[in-house]
């Protein structure tokens, strides 16, 4: 089992806590982003760890060592984090992990995602208020997706994505196929959302509704006060 980090955006929504550092390596606690998710994952079993990189690369390769594999993104600052999984297209054989480095979960999430008989899930919490411009969710009544994105209306979505999703091989070769034609097609400012399309409809995502446990997205001060609050205490790691 493998699992892919984004983890080379600049974060500009966290300074000052990015100022001299990347997103990744803010700490909660003394204890950075990141290692809270390879804490969880290792917690699972998952130890093939690959993490993309950009802003302040050499950090992230000095605080986290031999513990990840490494690909870099030389254009961070110019795309968006379709373009990091582009990179790492070639890790898309087999089943994996895949999320962005700013997602902080109780490492349960994941063991209720690998105990779905599904081969690909995503981590969905039915429970958190929608709202807008998140990434809302549709699902039919066998939990497989209809529609994943920014644009469903809060009123119309049945939960919000965690942002966790499991993919298992063949399910990993065509969002590698996917991302390919995207990128070949100068698509570089989208997120990897809009990959799924081809897997929705031969394979099916399905979701695992994980509203049971912590989790939080930290994308400016506001979610990291929420995540220092109410997430890092629960996650008991």
């Amino acid at each position: 089992m493998r699992a892919i980090v984004l983890a080379a955006g600049l974060g500009t929504r966290l300074k000052p806590l990015t100022d001299s550092c990347p997103k990744c390596l803010v700490t909660i606690k003394g204890k950075a982003l990141i290692d809270y998710q390879l804490d969880a994952l290792e917690l699972v079993g998952v130890d093939d760890i690959v993490v993309v990189v950009g802003a302040m690369a050499d950090q992230v390769r000095a605080h986290c060592g031999n513990r990840v594999r490494y690909i870099e993104n030389p254009q961070f600052s110019t795309t968006n984090s379709i373009y990091s999984l582009y990179l790492a297209s070639q890790e898309l054989c087999e089943e994996i992990f895949l999320f962005n480095c700013d997602i902080l979960f109780h490492s349960n999430v994941l063991k209720m995602m690998l105990e779905e008989p599904k081969g690909n899930v995503l981590a969905v919490d039915t429970q958190v208020a929608r709202v807008p411009d998140e990434m809302n969710v549709c699902f039919d009544l066998k939990g497989r997706i209809v529609e994943i994105n920014k644009n469903i209306e809060p009123a119309r979505a049945q939960a919000q994505s965690v942002q966790l999703i499991k993919f298992d091989s063949s399910g990993a070769k065509v969002l590698g196929e996917e991302v390919t034609r995207l990128i070949q097609a100068d698509n570089t400012e989208t997120f990897p959302t809009a990959a799924y399309e081809p897997i929705l409809k031969s394979y099916g995502i399905f979701i695992t509704d994980v509203s049971d446990f912590a989790w939080g997205e930290i994308d400016n001060l506001e979610d990291y006060k929420y995540v220092c609050d109410h997430v890092v205490p629960s996650l008991g790691i």
